[in-house]
C-alpha cells in the first residue's frame, strides 16, 4: 500500500525533486557555457587555418612562377653562352685561316682541326644544348647501341680510356650519335 504524504511531507519531496532538477540545469547550462566557448575556439581555429590554406596555397603558385621564371633565365643564360662560343669558334676559326703561310703547316692544321672541332661540337641548331622532351638523354644506351653495331674487335674499352692516337671527337660524336655526318659537312 502507498503511503499517504502530508503536505509538510509532499512539499519538502518537490522541493528536493527542485533542487535535484536546479542542479542538474546548472550543471547542463554549465556544460552548454563550455562547449560555446569551445565552439568559438574551433570556428577561430577553423578560420585561421583556412586563412593559412590560402596563404600556402599562394605561397606554392608564386614557387611555381618563380620557378619557370629561373628555369627561363638559366635557359636564355645558357643561349647567350652558346652564341657568345658560336661567335668565339668563328672567330678562332677566321684567325687560323689567317695563320696559313705565318706558322708552320702542322700549326695552322692545328688551329684549323680546333675551330672544326669546336664548331661541330656547338652544332648549328639552337636547341642543340637544350633538354629533348621525347627523348632523354642516356649516354649508356648510346654506347649500348654502339657496342652492339661495332664488330666484336671493333671496340675497345682500354683504347677509349688511354688513346694511343688522335683523337677524332668528330667521328667519336658521330659514334654517339650526338652529331650526324650531315651536320659536320653544313659545318665544312
Amino acid at each position: 500500500m502507498a503511503k499517504k504524504l502530508s503536505q509538510k511531507e509532499t512539499e519538502k519531496l518537490i522541493g528536493g525533486i527542485r533542487e535535484a532538477y536546479e542542479a542538474k540545469i546548472r550543471q547542463l547550462n554549465y556544460r552548454i557555457d563550455n562547449l560555446n566557448v569551445e565552439n568559438r575556439n574551433l570556428r577561430a581555429s577553423l578560420a585561421e587555418m583556412k586563412g593559412k590554406e590560402g596563404k600556402v596555397g599562394k605561397a606554392i603558385v608564386d614557387a611555381e612562377e618563380k620557378g619557370e621564371e629561373i628555369v627561363r633565365l638559366y635557359r636564355m643564360t645558357a643561349e647567350t653562352e652558346l652564341k657568345t662560343l658560336r661567335l668565339f669558334a668563328d672567330k678562332w676559326k677566321k684567325l687560323a685561316e689567317q695563320m696559313i703561310g705565318v706558322f708552320p703547316k702542322t700549326e695552322s692544321d692545328r688551329y684549323i682541326r680546333f675551330a672544326d672541332e669546336l664548331s661541330s661540337l656547338l652544332g648549328k641548331e639552337e636547341t642543340h644544348f637544350a633538354p629533348q622532351e621525347e627523348e632523354a638523354f642516356d649516354p649508356k644506351a648510346i654506347i649500348g647501341k654502339y657496342m652492339e653495331d661495332e664488330e666484336e674487335d671493333g671496340f675497345n674499352l682500354d683504347d677509349v680510356l688511354n688513346p694511343k692516337g688522335e683523337l677524332d671527337l668528330a667521328k667519336l660524336c658521330r659514334g654517339l650519335g650526338l652529331m650526324d655526318a650531315e651536320e659536320e659537312k653544313k659545318e665544312e
